[in-house]
């Protein structure tokens, strides 16, 4: 997950550097790619090791035949859509590891992965709702930007606020979903 969350961020800044569509496919598949480790990571948990073989299979083949229609039709809704499922599946499967697996963790952890769950998918949101922002209000923040001059102008880079929000959401995330794994192992060998 964090090789992947490292990929994010080399991609997204090749495509922020160049402006470029072939960066911008960088960037929107290295989104694709952290879905995918996050994914595999949480569809994973409590698996037998050859359906967990399997899900990584599973993924892969879905990730690749994703990647090639999406290069080929080049048409952003398609990765938006994607990566929207993928959250929504990300956040479910969350949802019932923590809750509905057995054996059942203790109330106390099972309570504090889901706020700190819930505060990295906050995070994210507010980043998300910043850069829908800076898509709409673009010309008028320029112009405000412009105004209040540097250095209080970077405040309002709602787009760089996207990524800042966004990678600390996703690393919260990650966290969780790495203690789970841990406790998961240490059930495991009780």
């Amino acid at each position: 997950m964090s090789f992947s969350l490292l990929v994010l961020g080399i991609g997204s800044f090749l495509f922020h550097a160049s402006l470029r569509q072939t960066m911008e496919f960088a960037d929107e598949l290295s989104m694709m790619v952290l879905m995918w480790a996050m994914l595999r990571a949480t569809l994973q948990a409590r698996r037998s090791p050859s359906m967990a073989r399997a899900i990584s299979v599973l993924l892969a083949v879905v990730f690749i035949s994703f990647s090639v229609f999406y290069v080929w039709s080049a048409k952003i809704i398609y990765q938006v859509i994607a990566f929207n499922i993928g959250i929504v599946v990300l956040t479910a499967w969350s949802h019932w590891v923590l809750y509905h697996s057995t054996p059942a963790f203790s109330a106390a952890k099972r309570s504090d992965w889901n706020k700190r769950k819930w505060k990295g998918i906050g995070y994210s949101a507010l980043g998300y709702f910043l850069w829908n922002i800076d898509l709409e209000y673009c010309a008028e923040l320029r112009a405000l930007k412009a105004r209040v001059g540097l250095p209080w102008a970077w405040l309002l880079e709602l787009h760089g606020w996207w990524h800042i929000l966004t990678a600390v959401g996703v690393s919260m995330s990650m966290d969780v979903s790495r203690e789970v794994q841990a406790e998961i192992e240490r059930l495991k060998q009780d």
